[in-house]
């Protein structure tokens, strides 16, 4: 077991899925279809709570979006009245104070941390999973898996490869690509309610400000994540995630994903930039047989438009 903080589970725990009540917390900012599906997607998954904070405020959004299990949160000046201002300096400060002030005052069994551009992938009901987890276990990883392009039904998302594997389904690019993933391959947690001081994080379960080691996995769970879903999505974020996102160097360590994407920016070659998105995020035939072959490809059917019309109807009209 990875050295670190050990956090003892009060007990009892609740293992009657009937009677389990998990939820979400995210901060957004997103269109209102986009913050639309994530919602609807999870509320039909079994959500009891799915508490949005508006990094950008619009009581628009909350207004059209109501619905009892969802609570917004607007981000604004009030807000953050009152509230370490260093808390509000960066998305990624932001988003962890908002998780940790959230996890402090829920009242559910389990609390996620992810955002919306992600997808809880389960076989089963999530309450059925969490209700049969280790009883001491005070957290989940759900590990990510990367959406290929596509924009409808069924969608196909791509386990990490090995070096090896990477050289044959992206012969160009897969050496240099770690997992062969343009996103995060770090996975998102699941933590119990409950536990004494413990901050909910981004990544990880923290305690005194140590990782805190012994997650479980719920079998047959993953996170799909839709970082760039076509390459219009990828470019349009890019300028961000290379100056303070998932391309940003950090912590004094090179992000080898932002230098090579920089360096194909500077290509003379117009298409390079493209070539790299081709080649790691469209589904040809062949990439398909490969990541199927080497049990590296999830498909999913996520029925976004029929489950955001349950929930909110038309968001047309």
């Amino acid at each position: 077991m990875t050295n670190g903080p050990q956090i003892p589970v009060p007990q009892p725990v609740q293992t009657d899925p009937a009677k389990l009540r998990w939820g979400i917390v995210s901060t957004v900012k997103a269109p209102l279809r986009k913050i639309a599906e994530f919602i609807a997607f999870h509320l039909d998954l079994g959500a009891q709570r799915i508490r949005i904070h508006l990094d950008v405020p619009d009581p628009s959004i909350a207004e059209r979006l109501a619905h009892p299990r969802l609570r917004f949160t607007q981000c604004d000046d009030a807000y953050w009245e009152g509230k370490p201002s260093r808390a509000r300096t960066t998305h990624q400060r932001r988003q962890m104070f908002n998780a940790a002030r959230t996890y402090r005052m829920s009242q559910l069994d389990w609390l996620i941390h992810i955002d919306v551009d992600e997808f809880i992938l389960s076989p089963r009901p999530l309450a059925d999973l969490l209700a049969k987890v280790e009883l001491d276990a005070s957290h989940i990883e759900l590990q990510p898996v990367e959406m290929i392009e596509g924009s409808s039904d069924p969608h196909h998302f791509k386990r990490p490869a090995s070096k090896t594997i990477r050289r044959t389904i992206y012969p160009v690019f897969g050496e240099h690509v770690p997992g062969g993933f343009i996103g995060t391959r770090s996975p998102k947690i699941a933590a119990r309610a409950g536990l004494p001081n413990v901050r909910l994080g981004i990544h990880a379960l923290h305690h005194a400000g140590q990782p805190v080691p012994g997650a479980a996995l719920l079998p047959g769970v993953e996170l799909g994540h839709a970082h760039a879903p076509d390459f219009e999505t990828f470019e349009r974020h890019l300028a961000y995630r290379l100056s303070k996102g998932s391309y940003h160097d950090r912590n004094g360590e090179t992000n080898l994903r932002g230098h090579l994407l920089r360096a194909l920016m500077d290509d003379p070659e117009p298409d390079a930039l493209r070539a790299f998105h081709t080649e790691l995020c469209v589904p040809t035939k062949e990439r398909i047989a490969l990541l199927k072959e080497y049990d590296l490809l999830r498909v999913e059917a996520l029925n976004l438009d029929a489950k955001v019309e349950r929930f909110f109807g038309s968001l047309e009209d």
